[in-house]
């Protein structure tokens, strides 16, 4: 029988950039953000060789163990969110790979995956993260070995071997409205907090342009500017209880972030968000909606000015299909549930 699992996305509202140390687990950033319920969908099996087993002769195992053969190698197959084949599947092969080495994968299993994501690819919706994160729910489901916090942390190496996200992993790790405030892989040396949120949202980006992590955390004169900004901002949000009071003061500060790190300064990422900035005034939702950048793609996300009154989730709908008018893509999603390390 196939097994299936699947992940939520990620959206970092506000961070810095820690790659101080050389070790990809210490490596990562501090900073706030959300979990989101669209993400990344796997279904697939494990297969198994019988050639792992000691051959015999007369009852006798042989004194002499011959060689193991290779292992197998696994078949993944990847589309995006309109059905498209991805060529690419080095970051899950790399990460398959890792478990087999931590003896977490044995060299005479298989596994044959079909993996599905639901949002774009470098908008700032966390989908490598994602795609990882999911992976190793399969792999820990299938094998019945480890623990979550386990394959966690191969994922948030994985992702930094990759120059991708620096707190994807480890905002995913708790769900919910998080704040991390040590840098690194979940459960140690990396530390967020969260609480939970129920309200829809709505992410919406420019397919034309698109931005990898790497374009800006390998820039130095990016990290400067974005540390700055978001130590600023973590040194704020961390000096009172993480609660759902803390809300208004994440978006305000999230706002100050995009403006003081120079997000908001370039043209692409500033067209987007003035265009979704005027169609929900145009719509009458600036009092109860919020336009917010997604760090770190050509995007923006709409959400709740107030967590006790969630979006209305038909005008969203309505703001949805007047952006699509600009030639934007949008998808309607909701905050994902909190999680647990273990």
């Amino acid at each position: 029988m196939p097994t299936k699992v699947r992940c939520g996305g990620h959206v970092t509202l506000l961070f810095t950039v820690d790659k101080s140390t050389r070790l990809k687990r210490s490596q990562g950033s501090t900073g706030a953000g959300f979990s989101i319920q669209h993400g990344v969908q796997i279904e697939g099996m494990l297969h198994r060789r019988d050639d792992h087993a000691l051959p015999t002769s007369a009852g006798m195992t042989p004194a002499v163990h011959p060689k193991p053969p290779p292992p197998t190698e696994s078949i993944v197959h990847v589309v995006d969110m309109d059905g498209e084949a991805v060529e690419d599947t080095t970051l899950y092969m790399d990460f398959i790979e890792a478990c087999r080495h931590a003896t977490l994968v044995r060299s005479h299993e298989w596994f044959e995956l079909e993996i599905m994501l639901e949002c774009p690819t470098s908008q700032g919706f966390g989908m490598s993260a994602a795609g990882l994160l999911a992976l190793g729910m399969f792999l820990h489901e299938t094998t019945n070995r480890g623990t979550p916090v386990q394959y966690q942390k191969i994922a948030h190496r994985i992702e930094r071997e990759h120059g991708a996200g620096l707190g994807d992993v480890l905002g995913m790790s708790v769900g919910g409205v998080e704040l991390r405030l040590s840098p690194g892989a979940p459960g140690w040396p990396g530390h967020a907090l969260s609480f939970s949120a129920e309200s829809p949202l709505l992410l919406i980006w420019d397919n034309v342009e698109q931005r990898h992590t790497a374009t800006y955390i390998d820039d130095p004169d990016w990290q400067r500017s974005i540390t700055q900004a978001g130590e600023q901002a973590v040194g704020v949000l961390s000096s009172y209880p993480w609660t759902i009071e803390q809300w208004p003061e994440l978006l305000k500060q999230s706002h100050r972030f995009a403006n003081a790190s120079g997000m908001l300064d370039e043209p692409e990422r500033a067209r987007v968000f003035s265009a979704v900035e005027e169609a929900v005034t145009h719509a009458e939702l600036q009092d109860s909606c919020a336009v917010r950048l997604c760090m770190l793609g050509s995007s923006v996300a709409v959400l709740p000015r107030h967590l006790n009154e969630p979006c209305d989730e038909s005008m969203l709908m309505d703001l949805a299909k007047r952006v699509e008018m600009h030639g934007f893509s949008s998808l309607l999603t909701k905050f994902s549930p909190l999680n647990h390390l273990d």
